[in-house]
């Protein structure tokens, strides 16, 4: 138990100082990706869609690394009474019921990523895949820490001025509505 509690107040804390660091500078005139007032580090996140790791050795340390949010995403795909799809390495549990469909719907979202797992209200169509799959991606990069700083991302910019969901939706082809 005491590991768990060390593990949420790291979190808190990071998610505390995340927000704090990533308060609002003057960007340059001119430069690309950043909303007035914005981080160059936050811009930078925001345009950031990164591809699949290549190599055998790169694959695996991804998966490995995504692995707690994976656990996580499975639990919850299970709970929703469905049997998984595969596609491009990423269990997809389409038309959730139980848990994970509630709170999707009750939330207004078609889909939500934990770390190799999707699960979706619906049928994800080819755009909604392509937005979960950067989710993927980013939670392959940044792996346990994806959670808080996406967290921080939310408490500090909401949903749509999130950098992590502005990287999906462009590399989607649409806009937050």
């Amino acid at each position: 138990m005491n590991a768990r509690r060390a593990a949420v107040a790291g979190a808190v804390v990071t998610a505390a100082v995340l927000v704090w660091r990533l308060r609002p500078e003057t960007p340059e005139p001119g430069q690309k990706g950043l909303a007035r007032g914005e981080p160059r580090a936050v811009g930078w996140l925001a345009t950031w869609a990164p591809a699949p790791p290549r190599s055998t050795p790169g694959r695996a340390a991804a998966y490995v690394w995504a692995a707690p949010l994976t656990a996580a995403g499975v639990l919850l795909g299970l709970l929703s009474g469905r049997t998984p799809d595969v596609r491009d390495g990423v269990l997809i549990f389409a038309d959730a019921r139980g848990v994970g469909g509630r709170m999707l719907r009750w939330r207004g979202f078609a889909a939500t990523t934990l770390g190799h797992t999707v699960i979706a209200a619906g049928r994800p169509s080819a755009s909604l895949l392509r937005h979960e799959l950067v989710h993927v991606r980013q939670a392959e990069r940044w792996g346990p820490l994806f959670v808080p700083l996406y967290l921080a991302g939310l408490i500090r910019y909401g949903y749509r001025q999130n950098p992590f969901e502005r990287a999906a939706y462009a590399a989607a082809g649409h806009t937050p509505t």
